[in-house]
């Protein structure tokens, strides 16, 4: 069920609040983590979702997302300033910030990966081809052939390359 009421973020303390203002009218920064600074010195200012929502032009669930994130964390902040003060705005930062995100598992070992890149590296001629450059279709050819991976595509060798800063023609 949905709260009727919202919680309020205490006063901030300066050194806090500098550094939120600081990250709000931050030209540098990602856009969200600027919103996310602006968030909090609204909501500590008083306003409501809905006012620091149509301000910023955002959803008022996501203003009360980061809003209940910020005032969550604020005690944790304040221990960091008291103990820790050079740490401070790395720890706003995190704070503002999105939270890992797990992802699908891989699917190729790193030592495949690494055979593939080694693999693209040496000539095609060294295995019998009768070209000079790898193409990405006979790169997927040898893989399987050779038994480092039985099902690739020639879009995950290109993924692996460009990661490798190895060009394909």
């Amino acid at each position: 069920m949905r709260k009727k009421t919202i919680d309020t973020i205490p006063v901030l303390t300066e050194e806090i609040k500098n550094i939120l203002t600081t990250f709000s009218r931050s030209r540098s920064l990602p856009a969200s983590l600027t919103n996310r600074a602006s968030i909090s010195l609204m909501a500590a200012g008083g306003l409501t979702n809905q006012e620091i929502a149509a301000r910023l032009n955002m959803h008022y669930n996501s203003v009360g997302t980061w809003r209940n994130r910020f005032l969550k964390a604020l005690p944790h902040l304040q221990d960091i300033q008291g103990s820790a003060p050079d740490k401070l705005t790395d720890e706003v930062r995190k704070v503002l910030s999105d939270s890992p995100r797990s992802g699908c598992p891989c699917v190729f070992t790193q030592e495949q990966i690494m055979k593939i890149i080694d693999l693209a590296c040496k000539a095609p001629s060294d295995f019998g081809y009768e070209v000079s450059q790898w193409s990405l279709n006979l790169l997927v050819k040898e893989i399987r052939r050779q038994g480092i991976a039985e099902d690739i595509s020639a879009k995950s060798v290109s993924r692996f390359l460009k990661g490798g800063q190895i060009k394909t023609p």
